[in-house]
């Protein structure tokens, strides 16, 4: 079994992953990140195949990177925050909807330890209400985040068998090349989606 931080921390090493990945050309409007957001903000920020991405949905992710930004930037810096955000969770999605579509599930019993083990992190009541609270998440959408996670986990570990090389260096190339493999899919998987931004 992965360790519990390992488990927890897939999806950010996928999201990070993702960054690096080919974007699609942006429109004129879309070009400058750092523009002031829509007021209001949508309730929906962005489609990615018609499955509708939620504001509620990416603030975990631009909490995390805003928390390290001091105080006075953190006005300015929210815009491109958010939306950097925005195409992580995109990204996310996109891996996610191909899993699915493979039939690729998590397996239960991973998710469950992984899930027993950080509740066992905090014992105390108070303290999992709070980390929860931190994560922007209740103990439903924790063990469905962490389910997700496993499942794009198998998804990127699918295509890394499937990746032809040699046998003679098998396990070396395959290992080598899981961010190139990774991103290739990532970027198969944008050429054909519908992706809506709203944000």
């Amino acid at each position: 079994m992965t360790s519990t931080r390992g488990a927890v921390a897939v999806l950010g090493l996928l999201l990070a992953a993702c960054s690096g990945a080919p974007a699609p050309s942006p429109s004129p409007a879309s070009t400058d990140p750092g523009r002031p957001l829509p007021s209001p903000v949508p309730e929906v920020v962005a489609r990615v195949n018609g499955q509708p991405i939620r504001i509620g949905q990416i603030l975990p992710i631009a909490k995390s990177e805003l928390d390290r930004v001091s105080v006075a930037d953190r006005d300015r810096k929210k815009p491109e925050v958010l939306r950097r955000a925005l195409e992580q969770y995109v990204d996310r999605e996109l891996l996610l909807q191909e899993a699915l579509a493979r039939g690729i599930q998590a397996d239960s019993r991973e998710v469950d330890w992984a899930y027993d083990q950080m509740r066992r992190e905090h014992a105390d009541e108070k303290a999992w209400e709070e980390y929860l609270a931190e994560q922007g998440m209740d103990p439903q959408s924790f063990k469905a985040e962490l389910r997700a996670q496993h499942t794009l986990a198998a998804l990127v570990e699918q295509e890394v068998r499937a990746f032809p090389v040699p046998p003679a260096a098998e396990a070396a190339v395959r290992e080598g090349q899981r961010k190139a493999i990774h991103d290739a899919l990532l970027g198969r998987l944008r050429g054909k989606a519908r992706i809506e931004r709203l944000l």
